[in-house]
């Protein structure tokens, strides 16, 4: 009851997530993590000759099976966040305030660069015989056409599809498994563990990198900051490879 004799409304309250809701929750997450579109993705070449070892052959394999499970994982993200009525706006991807949003991607780069660099000299370090000299997947790069490739590939498949991927996943923490601390630890960690290609060392890199781009991603909760970042740090590592370590 207010001073004017008005009794006040009760704030809404927040609906309880059941067990039902969290195991949709579960369901959803695994679905978007990247097994089911990495899955698929890979059948083409496992039933080749070469099998899956073609995938690390060329230029053109590797970003042919990229763009096959960024496909696979855009429409799975459609189909689950259409059935819930979602947007890509709820989900961050709004273009508002977007030159700051963009200075602020690009002011992560440096920082980015300079976790590279540390983690390089601790790896050389401390631990050498997981010291990785050479990445095997910018050793791939053999042409002028495979740079252009392949930086177009790492645009979408690691600027755009993997932050995505982030967002939607500590969303669902957020709303049902536990908050997004939880969330950020456990996929920046298998974001990690998913560059097992790269070896330990770029293992975590990654993983430190997405814990980066979810701490970005969730202090504004826009998507504009961490594709800058991501994107932009892609392009410079492999335009840097092509004109500077693969020429040495």
């Amino acid at each position: 009851m207010n001073a004017d004799g008005y009794q006040e409304a009760a704030p809404p309250s927040v609906p309880q997530k059941t067990w039902l809701d969290r195991l949709q929750a579960l369901f959803e997450v695994l679905l978007l993590a990247g097994i089911v579109s990495s899955v698929i993705a890979t059948l083409p070449f496992a039933i080749s000759a070469s099998g899956r070892a073609s995938l690390l052959g060329n230029v053109r394999a590797m970003s042919v099976y990229l763009l096959l499970e960024v496909s696979i994982t855009f429409v799975l993200l459609f189909l689950v966040m259409r059935a819930h009525g979602e947007t890509l706006k709820g989900l961050g991807l709004s273009w508002e305030r977007w030159r700051f949003r963009v200075l602020l991607g690009l002011a992560i780069v440096p920082i980015l660069f300079f976790l590279n660099a540390i983690v390089s000299v601790i790896f050389q370090t401390l631990l050498p015989q997981y010291f990785l000299e050479r990445n095997p997947l910018t050793e791939l790069i053999r042409t002028p056409q495979d740079l252009i490739l392949f930086v177009g590939t790492a645009l979408i498949a690691g600027g755009i599809k993997e932050e995505l991927q982030r967002a939607f996943i500590l969303r669902r923490f957020q709303a049902c498994l536990g908050g997004t601390r939880l969330g950020l630890i456990l996929w920046s960690v298998a974001f990690g563990l998913g560059h097992y290609v790269q070896g330990a060392q770029g293992m975590v890199v990654a993983g430190a990198f997405g814990l980066i781009f979810g701490i970005a991603y969730l202090a504004r909760r826009n998507l504009i900051v961490p594709m800058v970042a991501h994107g932009t740090y892609d392009t410079i590592a492999l335009v840097g490879y092509w004109f500077f370590a693969s020429r040495s």
